[in-house]
């Protein structure tokens, strides 16, 4: 630790030593009678803000270390621009190209080192921050243009080559402001690092203007505060670049929406810009920059409409997604749903709709926790996305249940596009905190919808809902597919029928018994109570008469239950059941058969 602090503390010696420099730069002159102790000092202060940075990047090894080589070259650059200024204005009162050209390689260095560091923080694509960009850097070329790039343009008695030097100081600020500007639109996490890089774009931002205001009114002289805020912005540089936080300053940011009331305050104040200028311009009687005012307006114009636009599409995806899994919401659903009943009517195409339940996803959540349960709600939503067709309209229900709306699809392909589903669920357990597998099935009722036949959007959910309701009650894990012309009535009423309460209680009575034997084998492992039920259920499904059930003879039923052992349900729990119903304990049907509705059944496996 002690090792460590000389690191940590370094920009705070630095940021303190830089200001020996500084104060001596208006001081010393006055003292010592010499004018050229300013120039020593500026340039000691600039040539050593380039080595904090290179010490700096050695120190602290940041992930992205480009983006600080680039500013310690810009600020090579910079120092040379100072000497060459500085040496070859003792024989030349002219302003030296050479100077020129190696400040303004600062400027490009130090754009290509914000575009590198604004891209590696918001890898993602962020229109929204794009826009905004855009509109806050419309606002200030309007400013730039007005009053500094135009008078330079404008001046008399400047040659041809020191006017192009003169105008491209202006753009080359605008554009590291557009880029700056950018950088902060791109959130993520606001290191110590990152507000020293911000102090030292902005002094610098600062002291060009003031630098480029008072040149064009005759003001400026060397020695004033703008050299105060340049020299500013060297410390913050350095003391960015030797702050510890610099190794950081590159992690990538999530993508936000941005709009918080100070950015639209920001945006409010930028899109006035230049209407404001205009007004000011035509109270000043100057009407030379007027095409360039009204023409920045109408772009500021059309980039709010892109912005509003951008919101509302925002807002609409928020409204039609569900935040845990990704898909489509009920909301949503309902309008597709009730869109393709009039497409349906229109052009005579069928249509079908499937509901989609997790297998005792309480259990899950009991037994896992909260947090899993979430986990295989995505997933399954991941497999669905991925089984279903592209122009299917997958949806989250509520809760555990999901909702696959299937335009031109009729009963025999939604069958097809059920049992995929169906089966995609249970190839391979989801794996919860990286390390549980964790066995998931799913129940699919559905129902298509096939002209001339009319079918409301209501009765349509009503019939899909009971076909599910019939896949659940004959087992889970399977498919159930109904004709709305059955018109079922709703799946659970507070009314129930006689024949299933007396199905429920004999399939309890099973589960109780099966429950206490499967909890005694040496084998026996922890399972949820609804897997016991769904082992009695399954089996008094397989051996009902009629078209409550498949009247299987034992020796199938016996098989078809072997085939789930290990794969539907606990092995350990179907291996009892056989011994218990071998010796007549649980499996015999009573004179009522356990009912299932009427429906088309897609058994699961080749043989159903």
């Amino acid at each position: 630790m002690t090792a460590a602090r000389p690191r940590e503390r370094a920009w705070i010696v630095w940021s303190i030593g830089a200001l020996l420099p500084l104060a001596g730069y208006f001081v010393l002159p006055a003292v010592l009678g010499s004018a050229g102790i300013q120039t020593v000092l500026y340039c000691l202060l600039s040539g050593a803000t380039s080595i904090a940075l290179v010490v700096g990047i050695r120190r602290h090894r940041p992930q992205l270390a480009s983006v600080w080589w680039l500013f310690a070259a810009g600020q090579v650059m910079y120092t040379g621009g100072d000497l060459t200024y500085y040496f070859a204005s003792q024989d030349d009162a002219s302003y030296p190209p050479l100077a020129n050209v190696l400040y303004l390689t600062q400027y490009i260095l130090v754009a290509a080192a914000l575009v590198r560091l604004t891209l590696r923080r918001t890898p993602q694509r962020n229109t929204a921050a794009l826009v905004d960009t855009a509109i806050l850097a419309v606002g200030a070329a309007v400013l730039w243009w007005v009053f500094l790039i135009l008078p330079t343009v404008t001046t008399p008695g400047i040659d041809a080559l020191d006017r192009v030097a003169a105008t491209a100081y202006p753009v080359m600020d605008l554009c590291v402001l557009t880029v700056a500007v950018r950088l902060m639109l791109s959130g993520g996490a606001r290191q110590p690092a990152y507000h020293l890089l911000l102090a030292f774009l902005g002094l610098t931002l600062l002291g060009d203007t003031t630098y480029g205001l008072l040149t064009l009114n005759g003001s400026f002289a060397d020695g004033g505060w703008p050299d105060a805020v340049w020299l500013l912005s060297y410390v913050a540089l350095g003391a960015a670049g030797l702050h510890p936080s610099m190794r950081r300053i590159a992690d990538p940011a999530e993508p936000r929406s941005g709009a918080t009331p100070y950015r639209l305050l920001l945006l409010g104040f930028a899109t006035a810009m230049a209407p404001a200028v205009l007004v000011v311009q035509s109270l000043r009687g100057e009407g030379s920059s007027d095409l360039v005012v009204v023409g920045a307006s109408a772009v500021l114009f059309l980039l709010v409409l892109v912005r509003m636009a951008g919101l509302t599409a925002a807002q609409r995806r928020l409204a039609i997604t569900d935040a845990l899994t990704g898909l489509h919401t009920r909301r949503f659903l309902t309008e597709q749903l009730r869109m393709e009943s009039e497409r349906a009517v229109r052009h005579g195409d069928p249509f079908a709709l499937l509901l989609i339940d997790v297998d005792h996803f309480k259990n899950v959540n009991d037994t896992y926790g909260h947090p899993a349960g979430d986990q295989v709600l995505v997933e399954v939503a991941r497999r669905l996305r991925g089984t279903c067709r592209a122009g299917d309209v997958v949806a989250r229900f509520g809760g555990e249940e999901f909702a696959v709306l299937a335009g031109a699809t009729g009963p025999q392909d939604l069958a097809g596009l059920a049992e995929r589903i169906r089966t995609r669920m249970s190839e391979e357990p989801v794996l919860v905190d990286g390390r549980t597998p964790v066995t998931v099935t799913i129940s699919v009722g559905g129902t298509a919808a096939v002209p001339p036949h009319q079918v409301t959007p209501d009765t349509l959910v009503k019939v899909a809902d009971a076909a599910l309701y019939a896949a659940k009650r004959a087992g889970r894990d399977r498919v159930v597919i109904t004709d709305p012309a059955d018109r079922p009535g709703p799946p659970m009423t507070d009314t129930v029928p006689d024949e299933l309460t007396r199905a429920d209680q004999q399939i309890g009575e099973w589960a109780r018994v099966l429950g206490r034997a499967a909890h005694r084998r040496p084998d026996a492992v922890p399972v949820p109570a609804g897997a016991v039920e769904g082992v009695c259920a399954a089996w008094a499904f397989m051996r009902a008469d009629g078209a409550d059930g498949l009247a299987l003879p034992v020796d199938r039923a016996r098989a078809e239950l072997r085939r789930c052992r290990g794969v539907q349900f606990p092995a350990h729990v179907v291996d009892e059941f056989l011994t218990l119903e071998a010796a007549r304990v649980v499996g015999s049907l009573s004179p009522v058969p356990h009912p299932v509705p009427a429906a088309a059944v897609a058994r699961p496996g080749p043989e159903w």
